[in-house]
């Protein structure tokens, strides 16, 4: 699709009219770069958006229980993973993927009845513009697996520019990126957060990740479809965009000014998407390597809720980003190994002068940093206290007896996780 214009033409007699093409934004993600936080934004105000003449599906047929699926396209990634694996001859596992999505997927059955279902809304409201994203588009993985499947990934990317094309729509795909080493912490973090088996350590999760770092060979398979002069693509630091995603987002993707009528939707888990610290993390870990001992008296989502925004008392001693799993030697050694992709990366999509795609300095020497020291007896167990008042906040009653079983098992849970 390179190169398509931005209108198409019909002869009528000796006459030529000009239809101008509907716009099809496609916001990809990455992972990890307030992606949440965007979609909470615009499904808040997708009729706003509406009168505008811009169309955010919100689809209120089937009710989600995760609030991200509600307000983000995700099924638009689920539907179009699994036509990818088919495409790659992949029939077992596609038929594996599709028993855990097809109740997240419904009503529909395949991405042309999603785009079908879009189409029908966008021509309802008389809408010039459509924005769809999700953020596991990017590399057609969500932030809970591992290992890059790349034939995946151009196959539904080839789907999902051939659909654009059937409906003769523009598309812009926009994307903002992130440094390789804050990618690799906080994706590394969000598996632990959300994956079915988080017990894996940094170093073996880091290894497996390492291609989903190459964010230029990433991009590559868009700009293949999609031509190259169709991409936006943002560097997701303070920098760049000082004033947020969403902001940054209306002025270039949608070229829109933000009302200040529209309010900043409620901060609720998903939309923040707080990060715990290195302590949290490892008791989440552990807790599932010996979870037939705690488990599930502290469950994930309470050592979660008690290190969010909603506690501010609460303050973790080890950060989470990547300065506490990586050294600053490390962080250089691996942004050493993408700055030829990253220099590409401002070459063919940003169009700069210099090749520097983040403005952030390397991480100074080693000097002053110190290695993780571990999960003590001592912070394990203001960690379960913090999650015990979390549970107790506002007189709940259905946790005073889970609240008095944490006094019981505090002591074994210290003396196992430790």
């Amino acid at each position: 699709m390179h190169g398509d214009a931005a209108a198409t033409f019909h002869r009528i007699g000796a006459q030529i009219v000009t239809v101008a093409k509907v716009k099809i934004i496609i916001h990809i993600g990455q992972h990890k770069t307030g992606s949440k936080a965007l979609q909470s934004f615009l499904h808040l105000h997708s009729a706003a958006l509406a009168q505008r003449g811009i169309l955010y599906p919100v689809d209120q047929t089937v009710h989600q229980k995760v609030r991200a699926y509600r307000i983000s396209h995700y099924r638009m990634f689920a539907l179009l993973r699994h036509e990818a694996m088919h495409n790659c001859g992949q029939a077992d596992a596609a038929q594996h993927f599709w028993r855990r999505q097809r109740a997240i997927c419904r009503p529909y059955d395949c991405s042309r009845a999603m785009f079908d279902a879009i189409e029908d809304e966008r021509r309802r409201i008389g809408a010039d513009t459509i924005v769809v994203s999700a953020e596991d588009l990017f590399d057609m993985q969500t932030a809970h697996q591992i290992d890059l499947n790349m034939d995946y990934l151009t196959a539904g990317v080839k789907i999902l520019s051939g659909l654009a094309q059937a409906f003769q729509y523009q598309p812009f795909v926009i994307a903002y990126v992130r440094r390789q080493d804050y990618l690799l912490g906080a994706h590394y973090v969000q598996y632990v957060k959300g994956s079915s088996d988080p017990t894996i350590e940094f170093k073996t999760f880091a290894r497996a990740f390492t291609p989903r770092l190459n964010t230029h060979h990433l991009l590559a398979c868009w700009a293949a479809e999609f031509g190259s002069e169709a991409m936006l693509i943002r560097p997701y630091e303070r920098a760049t965009m000082p004033t947020g995603i969403v902001v940054d987002f209306f002025e270039h993707a949608l070229q829109q000014t933000i009302s200040p009528a529209w309010v900043t939707p409620a901060p609720e888990r998903e939309s923040v998407n707080a990060t715990p610290g290195r302590d949290q993390v490892e008791l989440i870990r552990q807790l599932h390597r010996h979870r037939w001992f705690g488990w599930p008296l502290i469950r994930r989502a309470q050592i979660l809720d008690a290190t969010t925004a909603f506690s501010p008392g609460v303050a973790a001693e080890h950060g989470s980003t990547i300065a506490t799993w990586l050294s600053p030697a490390q962080r250089r050694r691996l942004l050493l190994d993408h700055t030829e992709g990253n220099a590409e990366i401002v070459r063919h999509y940003l169009h700069r002068a210099e090749t520097t795609l983040f403005s952030e300095a390397l991480p100074p020497d080693d000097a002053g940093w110190q290695t993780y020291p571990g999960l003590s007896a001592q912070r394990t167990a203001i960690i379960i206290r913090q999650v015990r008042g979390q549970l107790f906040y506002g007189g709940n009653l259905k946790w005073i007896a889970a609240g008095a079983l944490f006094f019981l098992s505090m002591a074994i849970l210290v003396g196992i996780l430790v």
